[in-house]
C-alpha cells in the first residue's frame, strides 16, 4: 500500500512539474468571441518606431498589438486612439480597432486596451494583457477578444506590421512639421485656414498617441479657435 502511495505521489509530482512548465512558457492568447480559447503557435515582439509591436499567429491567422509608446502602461484602444489591435482570420478579412463599425452593426466605436506589466531586461522579453472589439473596413463584421495575454514574448526585432495607427514618435515629429508650417503662414494668406486645421489635427492626433497628462496640448488646440 505504501508502495502505492508513492508511485501515485511520484506522478502526481510529474505531471505538477509539467503543467507548471507550460504556465511559464511564452505565451500569446485570449478568448475569441467568447467562446473560442484562440491561442499563437508561434509569437515574437519587437519596438518600432517607439512604440511596442507584439504579433503571434497560427497556421492561418494572425494578431497584432501595436502600442504607440514603449513604455509600462495602459493603451487605449479605438477611437481617436492611435494603438491598434489587428487581427487577420482564416478566410483574409482584416480586424482593427482603428475601423469605426457601420451604423447598422454598432453605433458604438470599436475599443479596447493593451495593457504592457513588464519588460523583463534578464530575458529580453515583455509581458501584458489585451482585450478588443475590432472591425473591418466596411464596418459589417466584428471580432472580440477578452482576456489576452501575451506573456515573456520575446523582443526580437524585424517585424513588419502593415497599417497601424501614429505612434508617439512620429505624432511629435508631424506636430513639429505642421507647427513650422503654421509658424510660416500669416492669417491674412488664403491657405491660413487648411495650415491652422491641419496643425490642430497634427495636435489632436499627439494627445491621443503620447497622452497629455497636463493639457497642455489641448490648450494649444483651443487657444487656435475655429481657425477663420
Amino acid at each position: 500500500m505504501k508502495k502505492i502511495w508513492i508511485y501515485i505521489f511520484t506522478v502526481f509530482s510529474v505531471f505538477a512539474c509539467k503543467d507548471e512548465i507550460q504556465f511559464n512558457m511564452p505565451a500569446l492568447q485570449g478568448i475569441k468571441d467568447g467562446v473560442e480559447l484562440w491561442r499563437a503557435t508561434y509569437s515574437a515582439a519587437d519596438i518600432d518606431a517607439g512604440g511596442l509591436v507584439v504579433q503571434g499567429g497560427n497556421n492561418s491567422e494572425v494578431l497584432s498589438l501595436v502600442t504607440t509608446r514603449d513604455n509600462v502602461g495602459t493603451y487605449y484602444l479605438g477611437g481617436n486612439y492611435q494603438s491598434e489591435a489587428r487581427f487577420e482570420d482564416a478566410q483574409g478579412n482584416v480586424f482593427s480597432t482603428l475601423n469605426p463599425p457601420d451604423p447598422s452593426v454598432s453605433i458604438y466605436p470599436a475599443d479596447g486596451e493593451i495593457v504592457i506589466v513588464d519588460f523583463e531586461n534578464s530575458t529580453n522579453t515583455v509581458t501584458g494583457t489585451f482585450k478588443f472589439n475590432a472591425y473591418t473596413a466596411d464596418g459589417l463584421q466584428t471580432v472580440n477578444f477578452i482576456e489576452g495575454e501575451f506573456y515573456q514574448i520575446r523582443l526580437t526585432g524585424g517585424l513588419l506590421v502593415l497599417g497601424g495607427g501614429t505612434s508617439c514618435q512620429d505624432a511629435v515629429s508631424d506636430v513639429a512639421d505642421a507647427e513650422a508650417a503654421f509658424a510660416a503662414t500669416d492669417s491674412s494668406m488664403p491657405e491660413y485656414e487648411a495650415v491652422c486645421n491641419a496643425y490642430k489635427d497634427a495636435l489632436t492626433v499627439q494627445i491621443f498617441s503620447c497622452g497629455d497628462s497636463t493639457g497642455a496640448l489641448q490648450s494649444l488646440v483651443d487657444s487656435l479657435g475655429d481657425c477663420n
